[in-house]
């Protein structure tokens, strides 16, 4: 049976839990209370819980669930700070203890295994160089701002998907806490089932105080980004859906509409205009990279062109997602599709090229490759047979501004309905306000029903909630 939590907790207790805990405890009103409730995005979203502990260690967060479970308390987790912000809210109305892993970031490499074994607060941006140092890549995505093991645990795509396969297919063990108040090792022989689910089922089963997870061989690719006129989009668009389907599976691509802001950083010739983009990462030569990328860049005139060989290390200039969220508000929204047809082109370039749209940026992942042959049940998460993913932003400084965006996404997503046959990917569920249905959209009909039976076995009364949530059964 589900049960809801009381607030059983008063301020009494804080002596009880700061004596249990190495790390650092805040309450409303402490000095550091602000800063360790933050999020990556600090406009939109406000997150007020009644507690946040940093923990130090395995042993704090083993501590603090069992304080939370002594005080029927639920708990949420903090890693990059990227989590489901409109959940997150919520964690003053119920009463939650937040986790927040800013200071657990203890990285080890075994070159030799080709592992990494991290732990929740570490961030891409800051495991990518040391793993190249010895020559080696994870399956990290697109932001070097994001944090690991959400990322991980959350399924996971990015520059090396369509060789490679899922960022959580890469997992070798996980040392996890769960709601009852254990640290279990798990990996494919110890607590297999769990491993199972940890792997694309997000934040519900437990909280992996650590992950180990494969390396590959990958030194340098050929990425970047070259960018046409907004008014060639139907142009660049068509050409690139024909492109992709004869690429090799060492090539991830995706296509980009954006209305660029007037902002500092932002080249001239871009601000305060529309363009669409492709990017590209090619692992291999850059003979090879330059050839195979020539259709796309020799379109027309591009207002710029950033392709180059780069060291992997430097993976994060191709995508050059920003570190830090500008002050604004944001809405997205996203669908994945089989294929993407002439009339759905039309749809999307007549919403997203318009300068009044408020749309950020609309962007179409190229996906495949491996992902079709991995079978759907080897890991709770699975995107076999989605080729492409399609995700709309909206950004206003205002909330007033921004409800012409949220129209304009919505408008996108109507155009390109998903096909329903086929999983969401769970990581790119963020702004938007989704339910129960909106999660169970992210796995195949038999994955979702076995990470239900999962969440009844670790989670029953639900203390992990604050994610895109698989709830116990009623």
């Amino acid at each position: 049976m589900t049960r809801t939590y009381s607030p059983l907790f008063d301020l009494s207790a804080l002596p009880s839990l700061r004596s249990r805990i190495q790390g650092r405890v805040f309450v409303p009103g402490d000095d550091g209370y602000e800063q360790a409730s933050l999020t990556w995005e600090t406009v939109t979203f406000k997150q007020r819980p009644p507690i946040v502990v940093v923990p130090a260690g395995d042993a704090d967060v083993l501590n603090t669930v069992r304080f939370a479970r002594e005080y029927q308390m639920p708990v949420a987790v903090q890693g990059g700070g990227h989590g489901h912000p409109f959940l997150m809210e919520a964690l003053e109305r119920e009463q939650a203890l937040l986790l927040n892993f800013a200071s657990m970031k203890n990285i080890l490499i075994d070159p030799q295994r080709a592992t990494a074994r991290v732990e929740p607060g570490v961030k891409w941006s800051e495991l990518i160089p040391l793993a190249h140092q010895h020559g080696l890549a994870p399956l990290n995505g697109f932001a070097g701002d994001v944090g690991v093991s959400g990322y991980l645990l959350g399924g996971g795509f990015g520059w090396l998907v369509r060789q490679y396969g899922l960022g959580a297919g890469s997992i070798c063990s996980l040392q996890v806490v769960t709601a009852d108040g254990q640290s279990l090792r798990v990996d494919a022989h110890t607590n297999a089932d769990l491993f199972w689910g940890m792997r694309g089922g997000g934040a519900n089963l437990g909280i992996a105080t650590s992950i180990e997870f494969a390396l590959y061989p990958v030194k340098e690719v050929f990425g970047g980004q070259v960018i046409y006129p907004i008014e060639q989009s139907r142009q660049v668009i068509a050409a690139y859906m024909q492109w992709a389907k004869s690429v090799p599976e060492t090539l991830t691509s995706t296509f980009r509409i954006m209305q660029f802001p007037p902002l500092p950083g932002i080249p001239p010739v871009l601000q305060g205009k529309a363009a669409v983009i492709i990017v590209g990462c090619y692992n291999g030569s850059e003979a090879d990279g330059t050839a195979l990328f020539h259709p796309m860049r020799t379109l027309g005139q591009p207002l710029l062109d950033t392709f180059a060989q780069l060291p992997y290390s430097q993976v994060g200039a191709i995508s050059n997602d920003p570190v830090d969220a500008p002050p604004w508000h944001f809405y997205n929204d996203h669908t994945t599709l089989r294929d993407f047809s002439t009339e759905q082109i039309d749809a999307l370039v007549v919403v997203a090229a318009d300068p009044a749209s408020g749309l950020f940026e609309v962007e179409m992942r190229h996906l495949g490759g491996v992902l079709a042959r991995i079978p759907e049940h080897e890991m709770a998460a699975s995107l076999r047979d989605v080729n492409f993913s399609l995700y709309a932003l909206a950004a206003a400084p205002t909330t007033e501004l921004l409800a012409a965006g949220r129209q304009s996404v919505e408008r996108i997503m109507e155009a390109t309905p998903s096909d329903t046959s086929v999983p969401v990917l769970l990581n790119a569920l963020a702004f938007n306000d989704v339910g129960p249905e909106r999660t169970r959209a992210a796995y195949t009909p038999d994955n979702y029903r076995r990470l239900v039976a999962l969440k009844n076995s670790y989670d029953p009364q639900n203390m992990f909630r604050f994610n895109n949530n698989i709830p116990p059964s009623p």
